[in-house]
């Protein structure tokens, strides 16, 4: 499944809605000529710089965000469509805010975040097709997401049970090491101590002989 495109809405299309001055206008329109050239880099200065003298175009910060999300520069591009969310009553500019955010989450591997946006999105536009397709595709993500957490899940706990397998093996095995090292040097004295006393006994033997043959 492909994830369906980014939804685009060009300045002129509120130029009704927004009072934009005409320098603020030179450059969003050369912001836009840059994106459809594939300069989305030259396009977010050109915006940038019109929102310079227009904070406050909606427009302006919207297509910057489009900008931004071709360069792969998704957070920014969430935190902004998620701050254009709240600035605006008319369903559809909302929908198509919340299907683009809905995308950039999706980049970010953000599912469930992006779940939301999607549903967001068609609960304001019920026909809004891409957002459906791609919240169907962000639920699959999910689903391998989740299924890719609870393997790793699994190894890691096999991965801890063979660490401790391995671990209790090499106690064990110091453990017999010292207990054989223990009985070699107890045998080593009793060793020690027989040879002791033989010694003495043959030394004791000698004396006697010694003694016993003596004339005084």
């Amino acid at each position: 499944m492909k994830l369906k495109s980014w939804l685009i809405l060009p300045l002129y299309l509120f130029a009704l809605s927004y009072a934009v001055a005409q320098s603020d206008a030179s450059y969003f329109r050369k912001g836009n000529e840059q994106y459809k050239d594939g300069k989305y880099n030259e396009a977010e200065i050109q915006y940038r710089k019109g929102l310079e003298k227009n904070k406050d175009s909606w427009t302006g910060q919207y297509n910057l965000a489009d900008a931004l999300y071709k360069q792969e520069k998704y957070k920014e591009a969430s935190v902004l469509l998620d701050s254009l969310a709240k600035r605006t009553k008319n369903p559809k500019q909302m929908s198509s805010v919340y299907h683009n955010l809905g995308n950039s989450l999706l980049r970010e591997k953000a599912y469930e975040e992006s779940i939301d946006a999607f549903k967001k999105s068609l609960k304001l536009d019920p026909e809004a097709e891409d957002s459906r397709y791609n919240l169907s595709y962000a639920y699959k993500m999910l689903k391998k997401q989740q299924e890719q957490q609870q393997q790793q899940q699994q190894q890691k706990k096999q991965e801890k049970k063979e660490e401790n397998k391995e671990q209790k093996q090499e106690e064990q095995k110091k453990q017999n090491i010292n207990q054989q090292e223990a009985e070699r040097m107890l045998d080593a004295l009793n060793q020690q101590e027989k040879q002791l006393r033989k010694n003495q006994q043959k030394k004791e033997k000698r004396e006697g002989v010694g003694g016993a043959g003596k004339d005084w």
